[in-house]
């Protein structure tokens, strides 16, 4: 069949998206069953039977309009006063006209006002016998309306629902769709005001006045008017009466048979098809707000998600895709914007769909909402999405924390969420390990947010972050060096007996409950502060030495299942790393689940040198003294006892390196090992430079870094006997 190109019909505004479905339905409904549309290169190309000048005799001369009807509304055109005027007239027209194609619209008309005489409802229906009327409507009205009705208004139990297409069914604030209609269908079909639209409408073609004063309600912000719509002050309505009709036809196509698929116990907007509620994110012009309902705001905010499919579609086919077409994130439907980005990024969605146009239904310009274009996301599977699943539950209470009105939740947990969200969607849309560790750093700082924000974290009952699985080691391993040194950190673990608990446990008050982490009273262990990196890392350094002397425990709580390079220690000694990005992925990394096995990368974390490994004889000497099993004698294979000096600490938190260094020496000379230097054969003690020009803040904290290579240590700074070699145990 013929394909014709409709460059007048493109996925956004709305307005444009669904009046491309509107010329499929109505050309397949009507004069060619077996017609067929796709979008491509972001325009809508129909498969027909009829050509270019064929379709637009049809629509000019043939084409019978949906009998859209909300008697339930304002502006209905049933009932007497002067708000009721211009769609009352409009009605009247088409009842009175004798064109034959108007002949179904005059029967339904006919068929209500039956309806609102059996009721007795001779003016506007109250709210307490809307759904009467509601009810009649369904079951009286014939087949050819109910798509209509099934787009507008969900029926439940004891109420009705109203999906955001259409407004609060049929009506937008103080104004109604179902009038606009009436009065197009008057001046489009039966005067005949329009025929000269018709073209501009469709392929885009160039014609004067084509413009009516008809508001486009929400479905184009662009044609509304008003205040900076254009270059001057203010801008006039300018609809195309033959874009509103096509618009409101294909809005027929969303009927919600969604809801009757999962039932009415689905919340939100989750009940409608590729329906959420928003989520601020992934869009320059959204802020936080935008994803709370404004409190003077009379219908809900929602987003839709607008299916993109290049394959040609029959009418059929894409009717069953929205009404029946659902996102799911593992078992559940999705409940946000973020949620559905991460059911199409895990293929949760249904086949055959390219791409979506994401649109969300919020307040702009006053109390008028509006469509707003929010862009298009490709349809692109990306591996590792279903790790999210993990932190579901959580993530749901935190938000639920966030968005409290009373009382109102501090900026930078707000700030928190939408760095989680952002990182998500950013993550589901582009893929990548960078874009992983982001969401884990999200996490990482939530976490610290809620470790300090005791407060929230009770009134919003928001638990810790609960364990993630290994398989985010490798998720977000970027192979950057800050990654590196982050992992090994996180990974240090407490000893044996639980004297000293894993490294967490010196960053927040949580202790482990079985399977999960729960929040503890303020334990003494907690000596992460606001402070830098470096500080704080000599702060863990020096609790877990004290914590271990006090406990008597006889190896150091220092072991890691994660060691690194001494080549990459070199190079944070120098200073070549983004210190606030280790600190960043600390945090995300001390979420990893370590009762589990870690797999890959275990032990070894290494990269290859830049350079030969220069490594400060100060860093040497002073790390034998803090190496988590000692070190043992290659002879015997015995341990050598060797005991940290706290004092160590604190003369290098004072900047004397070469005093660090003569107490370590000391204590390495009371082992009976001999440091080097050692003295001459006259009895003066040689003196080499040890790193008094390193940062001795920074050396401190060095010391804390799990390595893989202790003989190196060894071999630098101490000077073997004749007899045997001293090692390091591995």
């Amino acid at each position: 069949m013929p394909e014709i190109i409709l460059h007048g019909c493109t996925p956004e505004p709305l307005m444009s998206y669904l009046k491309a479905l509107g010329v499929l339905r109505l050309v397949a409904e009507q004069p060619d069953p077996e017609a067929r549309g796709a979008w491509r290169g972001g325009t809508f190309v129909v498969s027909s039977q009829l050509d270019e000048n064929a379709m637009r005799q049809f629509f000019l001369e043939q084409y019978s309009p949906t009998p859209i009807v909300a008697p339930w509304g304002a502006r209905s055109g049933f009932y007497p006063g002067s708000s009721e005027s211009s769609a009352r007239a409009a009605l009247h027209a088409i009842r009175d006209t004798r064109i034959k194609r108007l002949e179904l619209f005059q029967s339904v008309l006919k068929i209500v006002q039956d309806v609102l005489v059996d009721l007795g409802f001779t003016a506007k229906v109250r709210d307490e016998d809307k759904i009467k009327l509601l009810q009649a409507c369904r079951a009286r009205l014939p087949d050819s309306v109910l798509s209509w009705l099934d787009a507008t208004y969900v029926l439940t139990q004891d109420d009705r629902v109203f999906p955001p297409l259409l407004g609060t069914g049929g009506n937008e604030g103080s104004g109604s769709y179902v009038s606009g209609f009436a009065q197009q269908v008057v001046s489009v079909l039966i005067q005949r005001e329009w025929d000269h639209a018709l073209n501009p409408s469709l392929f885009q073609k160039v014609a004067k006045g084509i413009a009516s004063k008809q508001t486009p309600g929400h479905f184009s912000p662009r044609s509304a008017g008003g205040p900076n719509a254009t270059q001057g002050f203010d801008g006039e309505t300018a609809t195309n009466p033959w874009d509103y009709l096509l618009t409101l036809e294909g809005a027929c196509l969303w009927a919600c048979g969604f809801s009757r698929r999962f039932g009415t116990n689905v919340s939100g907007m989750a009940t409608f098809p590729f329906t959420t509620q928003p989520s601020a994110v992934g869009h320059g012009t959204l802020s936080f707000s935008d994803g709370k309902k404004p409190k003077n705001a009379q219908r809900e905010i929602a987003e839709m998600w607008l299916p993109l499919w290049e394959k040609p579609t029959s009418l059929s086919e894409v009717q069953h895709l929205l009404s029946e077409g659902r996102a799911t994130v593992g078992k559940r439907v999705v409940r946000t914007g973020v949620d559905f980005a991460r059911a199409i990024a895990g293929l949760g969605t249904d086949r055959g769909v390219e791409s979506f146009q994401r649109m969300a239904f919020l307040m702009r310009n006053g109390q008028n909402f509006m469509a707003v274009p929010l862009g298009r996301f490709e349809v692109r599977a990306q591996r590792d999405v279903g790790l999210l699943q993990k932190v579901d539950t959580w993530l749901d209470s935190f938000r639920r924390a966030c968005r409290r009105e009373t009382p109102s939740a501090p900026r930078r947990f707000t700030d928190a969420l939408r760095r989680i969200d952002t990182a998500i969607f950013d993550f589901c849309r582009y893929g990548g390990k960078q874009r992983m560790r982001e969401i884990l750093c999200a996490l990482g700082e939530a976490e610290r947010e809620l470790a300090s924000g005791e407060r929230f974290r009770n009134e919003g009952r928001v638990n810790p972050i609960p364990p993630l699985s290994p398989d985010w080691i490798t998720a977000c391993d970027d192979g950057s060096l800050e990654y590196r040194l982050a992992l090994s950190l996180a990974a240090v673990r407490g000893d044996r007996e639980r004297h000293v608990g894993d490294i967490r446990v010196n960053l927040e008050s949580v202790e482990r409950q079985r399977s999960r982490w729960i929040w503890a009273e303020k334990s003494r262990a907690v000596v992460w502060s606001s402070a830098d990196l470096c500080r704080n890392m000599i702060a863990v350094l020096a609790r877990r030495v004290m914590d271990a002397g006090r406990g008597g425990v006889e190896d150091l709580p220092l072991d890691s299942r994660v060691n690194v390079s001494l080549a990459d220690v070199s190079r944070f000694l120098s200073g070549e790393t983004d210190d606030r990005r280790i600190e960043e992925l600390l945090w995300g990394l001390l979420l990893i689940d370590g009762e589990q096995n870690w797999r890959e990368p275990i032990g070894q974390l290494t990269a290859p040198p830049r350079h030969p490994l220069v490594l400060p004889h100060a860093y040497a000497l002073l790390k034998l003294l803090f190496l988590p099993h000692g070190l043992r004698s290659s002879s015997g294979g015995e341990k050598i006892p060797i005991k940290p000096e706290p004092e160590i600490l604190s003369r290098l938190r004072a900047t004397d390196v070469e005093g660090a260094c003569t107490i370590a020496a000391r204590r390495l000379r009371a082992a009976g090992l001999v440091p080097m230097p050692g003295p001459s054969a006259v009895g003066l003690r040689r003196h080499i430079n040890v790193g008094s020009h390193l940062p001795a803040v920074r050396l401190a904290a060095a010391l804390l870094f799990p390595i893989n290579d202790p003989t190196r240590l060894g071999r630098q700074a101490l000077r073997p006997p004749a007899d045997e070699r001293v090692e390091t145990s591995p």
